[in-house]
């Protein structure tokens, strides 16, 4: 794929349409491409408020960094493509792939808490396919969360907003990340370089909080880095106990504090996994999400 090149004003090319969702720093369209009529997502730099110059052209400049690196991962099967970097209205925008399907947070709604072992690990197994893909192109993610989930209507998952990715061993100065998700090396000042097990820490955390409906160490920062409660389990006993006999082990080394207990890679988590996978031709589990992401490995090979 040839470099994605920068379309000056948006709006000569494309319609713009209704806000599709936003943030804290972007905006989130929906557009069409006015000579295929191909429909696309449009992430728009809020526009500027009291914040100096600098800063706003900070801000655009990371809004670009992530076009680069979902330009770097062409290919990855759920990450969405890019096609387009320009501006709307005096803000910087990058055109994206529009991606069809149900938030994981949404389809997680009317199920919760997770049960179905087959149902958590195939949603976490998706996850570490996409994340090998990620790590191996030397990136980290560094939110993953449900939000940034989605399921397709034929299970498959989809991994987006690269907004706060970096390249691995990047050295952190400034905490960031979601709350009860970010591991304790991403919430503190980190000289020795971001990995891929920031990652990991996160899908454990969603692994718990489906099946358990909390998230560890309370969801807090004074909990996860362990300065102000430095004992404080991962989860209340009542909870602990709650967990999936079949997966607990793994989800309380996903997110271990200690980065030498925390599996070293989403390929040995997905190991891990494995055996809870379902298998093609299998059956739908008795309340399968909607959209179910077991569809996805009862039609299809892993590719771990």
């Amino acid at each position: 794929m040839g470099l994605i090149k920068d379309i000056g004003d948006i709006e000569e090319t494309y319609e713009i349409h209704e806000l599709a969702g936003s943030g804290g720093q972007a905006e989130l369209y929906v557009g069409y491409e006015k000579t295929s009529g191909r429909k696309s997502a449009i992430k728009v730099q809020n526009e500027q408020g009291f914040e100096s110059t600098r800063y706003f052209d900070l801000l655009s400049e990371e809004l670009t960094g992530e076009g680069e690196y979902i330009q770097k991962l062409a290919g990855t099967p759920g990450i969405p493509r890019i096609f387009a970097f320009g501006r709307y209205r005096h803000q910087r925008c990058i055109v994206m792939e529009f991606m069809e399907g149900t938030l994981l947070t949404t389809a997680l709604e009317s199920v919760r808490p997770v049960r179905d072992v087959t149902t958590v690990a195939s949603i976490i197994g998706q996850l570490c396919e996409i994340l090998d893909h990620v790590h191996d192109n030397n990136l980290v993610h560094r939110d993953v969360k449900p939000d940034n989930v989605m399921v397709e209507p034929d299970g498959r998952i989809r991994l987006f907003d690269l907004g706060l990715a970096v390249e691995a061993g990047a050295c952190i100065e400034f905490p960031c990340g979601t709350m009860g998700f970010a591991p304790p090396e991403q919430l503190n000042a980190n000289p020795n370089g971001i990995t891929g097990q920031a990652d990991i820490f996160a899908l454990g955390c969603m692994l718990i909080e489906m099946t358990v409906m909390q998230r560890p160490y309370g969801g807090s920062r004074a909990g996860i880095i362990g300065k102000c409660h430095p004992v404080q389990p991962v989860l209340p006993p009542e909870r602990l106990v709650a967990l999936l006999p079949e997966l607990a082990p793994l989800a309380l080394r996903m997110v271990d504090r200690d980065l030498e207990r925390r599996p070293a890679t989403v390929r040995e988590v997905f190991a891990a996994l494995r055996p809870h996978l379902p298998v093609p031709g299998s059956r739908r589990p008795r309340k399968p999400l909607r959209p179910d992401p077991t569809e996805y490995y009862r039609t299809h090979a892993p590719t771990l």
